[in-house]
């Protein structure tokens, strides 16, 4: 079962990953089409602009006179604002009427009616054509033409207007658009030519291979392929586009590997930052977890404390009825002997009997007085388990439970809360109590291991299985049938929040030792006996 939950969380934590990488990559790839876009835009502003002054050219009266001179001064002033190479006037069987070539050493059009015949009929047919690339000798002298119907006053086309357009002015226009490292532009007609790539006299003339490679641009308006590029063999995406006012295509040339490099980038800076406000919540979820786990050990201290506190209340109320019952007595004797002074040792006993009522009364006020935050002292564990012993001996003689304390007479000191150290050892006594038989016998010892003060805790009781010796401890978990399994809990808590540990052990039938280990007060390590083997003090 935790293998099919393991399994589950690597699939789901992948899953995650993966769909990250893919919108990050989406991201990456909506980015560059927008830069894209936006060279594209501007080529086709570019033709917008030329087509839009053809156009008023082609309406102008001189122009639809069809008469040499009179359309050959307006096609000077056009060559000279819009900055053509060459514009002509021809008549609808391709016959030239006039033209102007501003290219020096160049008298007679560079082409042919029948290089340019699909875009003539689509001029004929009255509409305005941009064609495809143009090469006259060189592709360095490569152009394209734009061509625009010329209407008489019947609306019918009485004459072709061509302009032609070398493809350096369109490298010009494809240039304006900044490009990082390894990525470039690259246009292409609708031949599968290209009109404008960085390395075009690499690439011309364009083969077969080279057409059929490159023809898959052609199959929609926009998309992205990928495509190995003839001159340095890398894998590449191409992303194109479509142009409004030509059949031609706009594409955007990177490298596979920089698309990945980006989609890491970008992926490492959100994830950095991500983890940053991940840790940040989770140090104040800690913080706050921190604050509860505080509260809910409060809590549990003060169960167990009121538990403590009910259990001694009737053993106390039995102490305290006892020497009551001498002082009753004798003060009733000195009544009846009203004559007489009382005797001396009747009032020793009186005030004996008080301190001892009195001393029960305080220890029990100390250990049922609200709980408040630990203050560390200087501690007598010797006196406090005196102090214990005296506090349970109800319990001990309800069960007739012989408690032996070997107590040395200095070194006993450690730094701790007196309240809280009082509840671990009476808890641990408490549950030797309940575990030994009737007339069973308990020690309490203190002395010295490794420079830590141990105490034990020792029965002769039943003993405790092997397989529970290790959930001792562990809130909620308890043998017995009316117990909370809170006792040990606050226990192991407190004596962890003092610097020390409990240790267990136990054989069945033969009973349990439970050591405490706190740190010695520093001016004490050396003034407990050393002898701990011949005490049983090896942990």
């Amino acid at each position: 079962m935790t293998a099919l939950i393991g399994i589950a969380l690597v699939a789901i934590i992948a899953g995650v990953i993966i769909n990250y990488l893919n919108y990050q990559y989406r991201m990456v790839m909506a980015a560059e089409r927008e830069r894209l876009s936006v060279a594209a835009n501007n080529l086709d502003m570019y033709f917008n602009a030329r087509l839009t002054g053809l156009k008023l050219l082609a309406a102008d009266q001189d122009i639809r006179s069809l008469e040499p001179k009179r359309a050959r001064k307006k096609l000077l002033l056009a060559a000279d604002v819009l900055d053509f190479a060459n514009v002509a006037l021809y008549d609808p069987s391709g016959a030239l009427i006039t033209d102007l070539w501003t290219v020096p050493g160049y008298t007679q059009p560079p082409f042919k009616v029948h290089d340019i015949e699909d875009s003539f009929k689509t001029a004929l047919s009255g509409r305005p054509v941009v064609s495809d690339r143009i090469v006259c000798e060189k592709i360095e002298n490569a152009y394209i033409s734009i061509l625009l119907p010329v209407l008489d006053d019947s609306g019918n086309v009485a004459a072709v207007l061509l302009a032609c357009e070398p493809i350096s002015n369109i490298a010009m226009i494809v240039l304006r658009e900044h490009m990082p490292e390894n990525q470039y532009f690259f246009v292409m007609d609708s031949s599968a030519q290209i009109i404008y790539h960085p390395r075009l006299a690499q690439f011309y003339p364009e083969g077969s291979l080279f057409k059929d490679g490159i023809g898959g641009l052609l199959n929609g308006k926009s998309g992205i392929v990928s495509f190995k590029s003839f001159l340095d063999g890398m894998d590449k995406l191409l992303i194109y586009t479509d142009l409004y006012y030509t059949n031609w295509r706009m594409v955007m040339a990177i490298p596979i590997k920089t698309v990945y490099a980006r989609v890491l980038s970008k992926s490492i800076d959100e994830a950095a930052s991500f983890f940053f406000v991940t840790i940040c919540f989770a140090l104040l979820y800690g913080v706050w977890w921190q604050g509860k786990r505080h509260e809910r050990e409060r809590e549990q201290l003060r169960l167990e404390r009121m538990a403590c506190v009910n259990q001694l209340a009737a053993g106390i109320a039995h102490e305290i009825r006892n020497p009551l019952t001498s002082i009753q007595g004798f003060i009733q004797l000195m009544a009846r002997r009203a004559d007489k002074p009382p005797r001396r040792e009747h009032l020793e006993i009186i005030i004996t009997e008080i301190g001892r009522i009195d001393k029960l009364i305080s220890e029990f006020q100390m250990l049922a007085r609200p709980l408040k935050e630990p203050v560390f002292e200087k501690v007598n564990i010797c006196k406090l388990l005196n102090d214990i012993a005296v506090l349970m001996e109800g319990q001990l003689h309800s069960k007739s439970v012989a408690l032996t304390l070997q107590l040395p007479e200095v070194g006993c000191y450690t730094y701790g809360d007196i309240a809280q150290l009082k509840q671990v050892f009476i808890n641990l006594l408490k549950n030797a109590v309940e575990a030994v038989p009737h007339g069973g016998n308990i020690t309490m010892a203190v002395g010295k291991y490794q420079g830590m003060m141990v105490v034990r805790v020792e029965d002769n009781g039943n003993g405790i299985p092997p397989e529970i010796i290790d959930k001792l401890g562990t809130p909620f978990f308890t043998t017995k049938e009316t117990g909370t399994g809170l006792g040990l809990s606050v226990c192991y808590n407190i004596i962890q929040n003092h610097n020390g540990q409990i240790k267990v052990s136990s054989q069945i039938g033969k009973g349990s030792v439970f050591t405490v280990l706190l740190p010695l007060a520093e001016d004490e390590c050396c003034m407990l006996p050393v002898n701990n083997e011949q005490q049983g003090f090896c942990v």
